[in-house]
């Protein structure tokens, strides 16, 4: 009886020891794409702070729509890549390399928003990035652990040794993906809604 109690508790410290070490190769991405802007020579520094340029300007030139739109695809690409990838038992690193990825682009642009712009430039980035950053790093995260947790699933149906192999439940691995886009749509609501009430700013900063 003791047994049976343990075991929940049991599979919930290795979900959140899974979900620990994903949250933790964010910010190690976050951390590296500081360093790789910081110690990067002129010409890495130049494509990123025309990344930075193409960034600042395209959030004064599209509408609310557009705008929308353009925050909420690029983390949808990475929610889907890792909603494929869980059905491949092989594909444990790269499901894992999706938030280390994600916080490498998100330390790029502020360091590089910082080296454009300076102490103003870093205050953009706490308005204007991080929440957005942040929002979207959890979905990618949460998206991450379930994939990661659906390939195991996938593995010991496959190739597992019990002679009654549980299916892994797909219609609740969709279900939880849709629930994740709209948790990315709505992270992009805001991220757009910010950029509308601070375009002012914005101008005001690219200007200078």
């Amino acid at each position: 009886m003791r047994e049976r109690q343990n075991l929940p508790l049991s599979g919930k410290r290795k979900r959140d020891k899974l979900l620990m070490l994903l949250a933790a190769l964010y910010f190690l991405g976050v951390v590296l794409g500081t360093v790789m802007y910081c110690t990067s020579g002129s010409g890495g520094t130049a494509f990123i702070d025309r990344l930075t340029d193409g960034f600042a300007e395209g959030r004064l030139s599209r509408s609310f729509g557009e705008t929308l739109v353009n925050s909420f695809s690029g983390g949808f690409l990475l929610l889907t890549a890792c909603f494929l990838m869980g059905f491949c038992t092989i594909a444990v690193p790269a499901e894992m390399f999706v938030p280390l990825f994600r916080g490498l682009g998100t330390g790029a642009v502020i360091a590089g928003m910082y080296g454009k712009y300076g102490i103003p430039g870093t205050a953009a980035a706490a308005v204007l990035v991080i929440p957005n950053a942040v929002m979207t790093a959890f979905v990618l995260i949460m998206a991450s652990r379930e994939s990661v947790r659906f390939s195991a699933a996938v593995y010991r149906a496959v190739f597992g040794n019990s002679p009654e192999r549980e299916r892994p439940d797909v219609k609740l691995y969709f279900t939880k993906f849709v629930i994740l886009s709209v948790g990315l749509a709505a992270a992009a609501f805001a991220d757009s809604l910010i950029t509308f009430v601070t375009a002012g700013w914005w101008t005001s900063l690219t200007l200078k």
